[in-house]
């Protein structure tokens, strides 16, 4: 019988208190405050585990103790194993957009020595002197670029070309339609708003997938689950510290 969150609660707690060794004290009015229940309910729980043969459970005058079996320990290690699979699975990003034709300055940018150096240096490739531009259709894809915006890592510097100045910008790799590889441009001084992407790639992308204004297209970025979490963790500080001034 499959056991529920405060069953499963109870047993995880026995085994913080090295219920796996052998017998540990425990109290229903104990167990209640850690499981968040009434003590009725902390008993009827410990009454089923003992009828699961999850735990064992002994007497001794007055005071009651417990310990894990051998099935019980199954029973965690199996939880275990299955959380190990959703907690440590990277997290994919993905955005769909429509491509359409821009200002025609990406090919300027991309191609001058101060942007190209360190996208060779930074993204680990060339790119094509040009950027792909995909409107966002979706409710989903435009928070998932708010997100990658937060999470890249790749810093671009501005720089000053004679009398001219070159804004910064940040950029995340990524596959472009599953397989190709690419990077997301996210750019200080842009023209367009969260609701577009501009993207580039060591190859044309509108020549060798006969991409035309209207088609769909798909950016897929993956990254590790601890770090999409220290992000949120960061934005919750800081976001404590401003409300406590």
């Amino acid at each position: 019988m499959a056991l529920n969150l405060l069953a499963l609660k109870a047993l995880i707690f026995l085994a913080s208190q090295n219920g796996f060794t052998g017998m540990v004290r425990i109290s229903t009015p104990n167990l209640a405050r850690v499981l968040g229940t009434s003590q009725q309910s902390a008993s009827r729980i410990l009454i089923r585990l003992e009828k699961e043969q999850l735990i064992e459970r002994r007497n001794v005058g007055r005071i009651g103790y417990a310990r894990i079996t051998s099935k019980g320990y199954r029973q965690l290690v199996d939880l275990y194993s299955d959380l190990r699979l959703v907690v440590e699975r990277p997290l994919d990003f993905v955005i769909e957009g429509k491509v359409f034709s821009g200002l025609g300055e990406g090919a300027y940018y991309v191609s001058l020595p101060g942007y190209r150096q360190q996208f060779r240096e930074k993204l680990g490739f060339d790119p094509y002197p040009g950027t792909l531009n995909v409107r966002l259709l979706t409710v989903d894809a435009i928070t998932n670029r708010r997100l990658l915006e937060k999470l890249a890592d790749v810093r671009i510097e501005g720089f000053r070309n004679g009398a001219r100045t070159y804004g910064g910008l940040k950029a995340i790799t990524g596959t472009f339609n599953d397989s190709e590889l690419c990077a997301i441009l996210f750019i200080e001084r842009s023209h367009y708003g969260e609701d577009v992407i501009e993207v580039i790639s060591p190859v044309y992308l509108r020549g060798k997938y006969g991409l035309r204004d209207g088609d769909k297209v798909r950016v897929r970025v993956t990254l590790p689950r601890e770090r999409v979490s220290q992000e949120r963790v960061d934005e919750e500080g800081a976001a404590a510290i401003s409300a406590n001034g």
